[in-house]
């Protein structure tokens, strides 16, 4: 039985769309709907109910979805084993938008696609949120999630610590209402920095936000703003910021968060190569 075969089964019955396979798959919705009718050919059975929006499992598909799922598996364990370097596909790996932890990553991965000729990562950067709808919608298959760091919890990943920044001399005296520069949308620095600030009975506004965080350097290096961040992305042309009006701020570290529970075995490498290179760093 041909597993180009079954891969497409088993992508079908996963994201429950022909057109939503075939894009993942990289390829038509015809040639996926070729190895569907191949293998219901080839097993004498319908495996799909399909309208003109979606398309669900019958009975028959259930059983075969559970004996696919578990021998996909093991065929990727051998490949991955032995034969390494015949691995292929796109791995796509979302990463927050911090410079000092993707310099880390970026000679990982470089390594890791050279001994897997085969294998492509697309990385994507930007936010927790975003990336955990990414994983959810099956637009990522892993990604690193910033979290704080609660108060008796072991940190798992490159912890950092928050910190304000500004530019040299700002004069936070002057400010009554703190300008606060920060990315756009769900951000958990500015989600954090702000609980801080109102926590401590201090006014703040926002004056600046943005999609990168060279954006909110720029900002505070043009004196508009200052900004809470990762201590490791606090360039040296601006500085930590310690004043009796600003709150400290959490640790927050880093978890890697997968689409499925069981992902491929070529993802789970991935993971576990990029957890030893964070591991032996330290953090």
């Amino acid at each position: 039985m041909d597993t180009v075969l079954l891969r497409s089964f088993y992508k079908v019955a996963s994201v429950g769309s022909f057109s939503e396979a075939a894009r993942l798959l990289n390829a038509s919705q015809s040639t996926v709907s070729g190895h569907i009718a191949k293998l219901e050919d080839y097993l004498q059975t319908q495996l799909f109910r399909r309208t003109t929006r979606s398309c669900q499992l019958t009975t028959a598909g259930d059983v075969l979805l559970t004996h696919v799922t578990t021998l996909l598996q093991v065929i990727d364990r051998i490949e991955e084993e032995f034969c390494p370097a015949r691995m292929g596909g796109t791995i796509k790996l979302g990463l927050p938008d911090e410079y000092h932890l993707f310099s880390r990553l970026a000679p990982v991965l470089q390594t890791f696609m050279a001994m897997r000729p085969k294998v492509t990562i697309k990385v994507t950067s930007g936010l927790s949120y975003e990336h955990s709808r990414a994983l959810a919608d099956g637009f990522l298959d892993a990604a690193l999630m910033r979290e704080p760091l609660q108060e008796g919890q072991v940190a798992d990943l490159c912890p950092s610590q928050l910190v304000w920044i500004g530019l040299p001399g700002f004069d936070l005296d002057q400010a009554e209402v703190l300008p606060l520069a920060h990315i756009s949308g769900h951000c958990l620095y500015f989600r954090e920095a702000f609980t801080a600030l109102d926590q401590a009975g201090v006014p703040w506004r926002s004056v600046y936000d943005c999609n990168t965080l060279e954006g909110i350097r720029t900002a505070v290096r043009s004196g508009l703003a200052i900004a809470a961040i990762p201590e490791e992305d606090c360039p040296d042309d601006l500085v930590k910021l310690h004043h009796p009006r600003l709150p400290r701020l959490p640790i927050v570290h880093g978890q890697f968060k997968t689409a499925h529970r069981e992902p491929p075995v070529i993802v789970q490498q991935l993971l576990a190569t990029l957890r030893e290179a964070l591991q032996a760093d330290g953090n």
